[in-house]
């Protein structure tokens, strides 16, 4: 139901066990975990994940990417992304009760320096 890339440039401080340790604050109510590539942030049932793709095909995923973007930025440079964060949630949320909290993950994500946000299904920057 959610899901956003964090496109990470080459000069980008964005770690996992950073995002650990910002998002918890965030999420105290609840559990942040992290096992090898992969964050998870359970509150109750609900559970968003966060993983770390540093896989050779996401340098060629950001460059169509970026030719799908239209009025990007200067300075964004996606074709030089070769990792990103990828986040998403498979819990259902009919009511949509936790956009909130899926919008807290997406600001955790944007105090990283050389964090790009973007919609995949749209494609649009966030």
């Amino acid at each position: 139901m959610y899901r956003a890339y964090g496109l990470l440039q080459p000069g980008s401080d964005f770690t996992l066990d950073e995002a650990v340790t910002r998002l918890r604050p965030r999420f105290a109510g609840g559990t942040v975990t992290r096992s090898g590539d992969q964050v998870t942030v359970t509150l109750g049932e609900w559970e968003i994940e966060l993983r770390l793709n540093a896989d050779p095909s996401v340098l060629a995923e950001s460059d169509m990417l970026a030719e799908k973007i239209a009025g990007l930025e200067d300075g964004t440079d996606l074709e030089s992304c070769n990792r990103r964060v990828e986040v998403w949630s498979e819990t259902p949320d009919p009511v949509i009760e936790h956009l909130t909290d899926f919008h807290a993950v997406i600001e955790v994500l944007r105090t990283f320096s050389g964090v790009i946000l973007v919609d995949p299904t749209e494609p649009a920057l966030m």
